[in-house]
């Protein structure tokens, strides 16, 4: 069965204040709180005119059946709405007090003296003030601030290692916020392919399987390469002899599968794209610095443009550019980038 009201024209606002006992007050305090951006959220300043709304507890002595009993809309432009509960009052059929002053107050209150209704809204304005900001403490969709700006983004932040200001905003185009969503997955002392696979797939919504171990060469040292000859250094056989400048390290590299990929996602991933920047900023900060990496795009056969040459929409030389027409019904096409073109990307989106 649909929600009540799912299908009607009017604003959000106007249906709070139409039927307010529709809402829960939790949620109506918010979107009311969204509603005056420049006001002080509720129960953290010491001038409760200055609140996105003013709360009011029903002296009514039936027993409620919803938690709103009415929600009025501002008189005057500026005023404070207002938002009386069926809860938390200190009269009425569930308050505190004694029977004969709640009823007092009830008949009073109904012959138009609210003389006592205000005096006690007082106290119930911050009682619900208290009670709201318990709950959006440790309810994340109540703030009114932006998600990256709220304290339980503080928390991600910290276990992300970028607690202190001076430490954001260095990824780039990928935003500090952006890492939000997978904060369980990057606070994680130890980091897995299934892990970079996970980020890399949430993040740019393509095909991502990753190959460990593919290895790479990395070069030795002058100092620690053997020399032969009187003056020679690092030339015992079997304990520090090394054939070559350089050593092969099967553990040093991985590559990174992306695909089949349409074409328009196949270019956003070439060097001159959009995408292959972010990609390399997140395989960085997941893996970290230590390993190499490769990037194999996958581009569907069927989505593989004829070689045309001119300067708008001609054939990228290495990238786009096949030999021969149709290559339906082929193998996939396959383009490696690694070296160079992964850490030019990487640089100018770190620009």
């Amino acid at each position: 069965m649909a929600t009540h009201g799912w299908g009607k024209a009017a604003p959000l606002e106007d249906w709070l204040f139409a039927e307010g006992y529709r809402f829960d007050f939790f949620q109506a305090v918010a979107l009311l709180e969204a509603r005056a951006p420049g006001t002080r959220s509720l129960g953290e300043g010491a001038e409760p005119t200055a609140e996105a709304v003013r709360l009011r507890a029903t002296l009514d002595l039936a027993f409620p059946e919803a938690d709103i009993a009415k929600a009025r809309r501002p008189e005057l432009p500026g005023a404070q709405p207002e938002l009386t509960v069926n809860f938390l009052s200190l009269a009425g059929a569930l308050g505190p007090l004694p029977a004969p002053f709640a009823e007092l107050a009830y008949q009073r209150a109904a012959r138009g003296d609210l003389s006592i209704r205000d005096f006690l809204d007082i106290f119930h304005h911050r009682l619900l003030s208290i009670l709201y900001r318990s709950r959006r403490r440790h309810r994340i969709g109540l703030g009114i601030t932006s998600p990256e700006q709220d304290d339980a983004a503080r928390y991600l932040y910290a276990l992300l290692g970028l607690g202190l200001p001076s430490l954001r905003d260095r990824l780039g185009e990928v935003s500090d916020r952006a890492l939000l969503h997978p904060a369980g997955l990057l606070a994680r002392e130890v980091r897995s392919m299934a892990g970079l696979e996970a980020l890399l797939r949430h993040h740019l919504d393509v095909p991502v399987e990753g190959t460990p171990l593919t290895g790479a060469w990395h070069p030795i040292e002058p100092s620690d390469q053997t020399r032969i000859g009187p003056r020679g250094t690092n030339r015992r056989l079997g304990r520090e002899a090394i054939l070559g400048r350089r050593a092969w390290d099967q553990e040093a590299a991985f590559e990174l599968v992306v695909g089949p990929l349409p074409l328009v996602q196949y270019l956003r991933l070439l060097p001159a794209g959009d995408m292959l920047g972010p990609l390399c900023t997140l395989t960085r900060f997941y893996a970290g610095e230590m390993l190499s990496f490769t990037v194999l795009l996958r581009l569907r056969a069927e989505e593989a443009p004829a070689a045309r040459l001119g300067r708008r929409h001609g054939a990228l030389l290495g990238y786009t550019a096949w030999l021969g027409g149709s290559r339906k019904g082929r193998p996939i096409v396959e383009k490696r980038l690694g070296g160079l073109a992964l850490r030019g990307a990487a640089a100018r989106r770190s620009e």
